[in-house]
């Protein structure tokens, strides 16, 4: 399972509520509200096409205070189980001016055993095959994950209260293994490189321009990412690779009866060296190509681009919730190195789809449902926060 699809779980997990609690504290300071602390717990039941249904639960806890931006602190923790046999556990902090100095801290720990991940080869660019015969879980595999990640931004430069240059820095640590799978698997029949597990370490770094009016819920403003990582034997990782991710996201409104968004990101990942196959960019699932399987289109390298219009319909102030709709577009694919660029022109996929979310109590906790239909199949995903 590669790492940025466990943060989708998680980020995801919890949508279709069978219970709901959200509590509200604030604190006030010489008659004037300066720090306010809002929790949402949910535990829950989703759907997601690629891990099935789950029942779990997520804690939120977000704290705000006048003069730190974009929040004084953020902790996420969150537990699930699928039906596909994916138990997993997370726990997230956030933390902006770490002990009252420009230093924004951030870390990830995490487990994860998943008993139908999915595995559809490298550089495989053609419609899908239907599993052979007698081998009805061809492209799916066991695997077990768990692992520490810190992260570090320091701003450079500010142009204006909400427009900062900061330059980041990472540190990756963990291990991955497929287990008990027989050769009825294509990823023991290719083995590709991983294939029989792994810790990967990785230092890395790089830079993020934002000017975005919320990290929640954008509607204007722009934010810019690039950054490199470095894993070599010399300080632990089993394998010596280096992966290369940059990213334009674009958010502008207008007005055509209601307030409608117009997003646009554009996503591209290059990798060189030995990286296992979890390492691999690719392209598909809930947070790339809606409507193709997670996986699907793994290479050396990947691009995608996603376009949405967002808007907000109506809301009910008796109970402090909004609900809105989506519509969008998903173009890319995955590719090896030295693919022409007309080449890789040729080559794109394309899905689109549309969705739904709303928002209760709290408006940076949104609840999104996305139905996305490529040429192969569709995605149902019902998940927390926007895409992107």
């Amino acid at each position: 399972m590669n790492i940025s699809y466990r943060l989708i779980m998680f980020k995801g997990a919890v949508i279709l509520l069978l219970f709901f609690g959200l509590w509200q504290n604030t604190h006030a300071r010489q008659a004037t509200v300066t720090d306010t602390v809002s929790y949402a717990f949910l535990p829950a039941l989703s759907y997601n096409t690629d891990i099935g249904f789950l029942a779990g639960g997520i804690m939120d806890r977000y704290q705000f205070k006048e003069g730190v931006r974009p929040f004084y602190s953020y902790m996420s923790t969150a537990a699930i189980a699928s039906t596909k046999g994916l138990i997993s556990a997370q726990l997230f902090i956030d933390r902006p001016e770490v002990f009252n100095s420009n230093f924004r801290v951030s870390s990830e720990t995490y487990f994860s055993r998943f008993l139908q991940d999915q595995y559809y080869g490298i550089g495989n660019y053609g419609k899908l095959d239907n599993p052979p015969e007698n081998k009805p879980d061809y492209y799916m595999f066991q695997s077990f994950s768990a692992g520490q990640t810190f992260s570090l931004r320091a701003p450079i430069w500010y142009a204006a209260t909400n427009h900062h240059l900061d330059l980041i820095g990472s540190l990756d640590a963990a291990y991955q293994t497929p287990f008990d799978n027989d050769s009825t698997h294509l990823i023991t029949l290719q083995a590709p490189p991983g294939y029989k597990g792994g810790a990967t370490i990785s230092l890395g770094g790089g830079l993020i321009w934002d000017s975005r009016d919320s990290e929640f819920r954008p509607t204007t403003g722009n934010r810019f990412r690039v950054e490199g990582k470095l894993a070599n034997k010399f300080y632990g990782s089993s394998f010596n690779y280096f992966l290369l991710e940059a990213e334009a996201r674009t958010y502008t409104s207008f007005h055509l009866i209601r307030k409608i968004t117009f997003a646009n990101r554009i996503l591209f990942e290059h990798s060189s060296g030995d990286a296992p196959y979890w390492k691999l960019p690719y392209a598909g699932g809930e947070e790339t190509m809606r409507g193709y399987p997670e996986n699907r289109f793994m290479d050396d390298n990947m691009i995608v681009f996603n376009t949405e219009l967002r808007t907000w319909l109506f809301s009910l102030p008796s109970i402090d919730a909004e609900f809105g709709g989506t519509l969008f577009i998903d173009i890319g694919n995955s590719f090896s190195n030295g693919t022409s660029f007309n080449h890789l022109l040729k080559d794109l996929n394309y899905t689109f789809g549309f969705g739904g979310t709303s928002s209760f109590f709290n408006e940076n906790f949104i609840f999104r449902g996305d139905f996305g239909f490529s040429d192969e199949d569709m995605g149902v995903y019902f998940t927390a926060g926007y895409m992107f």
